[in-house]
């Protein structure tokens, strides 16, 4: 254990690394919004990412010539589990146990390694509001099958950091994530099972004003054994959920989720509605 905890110290015990993570947690940046925080050179900012990255504190996606890094609540987690929640309670605690499950399903297999990644930029004609609120207090009119089972009938998700995104079935329900990070009509992570059985998913949602439009910047990565059908059919499924299904909502207020219900607040004059078909 202590050999393992080691590097999360050494990485913790800088000033600079400790605020960089503060950072991180507001929202997922790319290295030179890190660097403008900071009155040391680029460089130095990025061996400290360096440094936070081995030790497992962040993650990062390289996109074109951008680099951006992710704030990875279940090492932070890890260090609170061993000394502040002995009885391991708490939906992130369930996480790592799946996850120490997983690898040790796979010896000799880094669980670091995602089995599914996607990336998505999606060009919405709306406000940051607007696409936030779709994502985050309707997301039954665009979520929808083959993402989820058969028997679903609706979808909540509870607006909070720790919130749940549950199925809703006639006669009961399933888990499908938490709300790991959250900053209103910016960024959304949710991390879970997202029935994938024994790996563990993390969908990220970053959103951008371009204009009078949203830059919608989708990432899903998942974690663990996953039947190489299911991995295609995740891939695509979160490109028809996010570039068609949550578009049309945000644009048209057309409703292709598993609740086509009303009319969507944000449905403009005259577009038609539809139903998950």
């Amino acid at each position: 254990m202590e050999a393992q905890t080691a590097p999360l110290w050494r990485a913790l015990a800088d000033p600079t690394r400790r605020r960089i993570l503060d950072l991180l947690l507001e929202r997922p940046r790319i290295t030179r919004e890190v660097a403008a925080h900071f009155r040391i050179s680029r460089i130095a900012v990025m061996r400290h990412l360096t440094v936070l990255s081995d030790a497992g504190l962040v993650a990062s996606r390289k996109r074109g010539r951008e680099r951006r890094y992710y704030l990875n609540a279940i090492t932070l987690q890890q260090i609170y589990r061993r000394w502040f929640d002995p009885l391991a309670a708490g939906w992130v605690s369930g996480i790592l146990r799946l996850r120490d499950g997983v690898a040790a399903s796979r010896p000799g297999v880094e669980s670091t390694s995602p089995s599914v990644d996607i990336a998505l930029d999606v060009r919405i004609d709306g406000t940051n509001a607007a696409v936030f609120k779709a994502l985050t207090h309707e997301p039954g009119a665009w979520w929808g099958h083959p993402m989820l089972r058969p028997e679903a009938t609706g979808l909540t998700l509870e607006p909070r950091l720790g919130g749940l995104f549950v199925e809703r079935w006639t006669h009961g329900g399933a888990v499908l994530a938490a709300v790991t990070q959250w900053a209103t009509d910016r960024h959304l992570e949710l991390t879970g099972p997202f029935h994938l059985g024994l790996a563990i998913g993390v969908a990220s949602f970053d959103l951008a004003t371009d204009g009078a439009a949203t830059v919608l910047r989708f990432s899903f990565r998942a974690f663990g054994p996953i039947d190489p059908d299911r991995a295609r059919m995740f891939s695509e499924g979160w490109r028809e959920l996010v570039t068609r299904r949550l578009k049309a909502l945000v644009e048209e207020g057309t409703r292709l989720g598993v609740s086509p219900g009303a009319r969507a607040a944000t449905k403009k004059p005259g577009a038609r509605r539809r139903s998950d078909g």
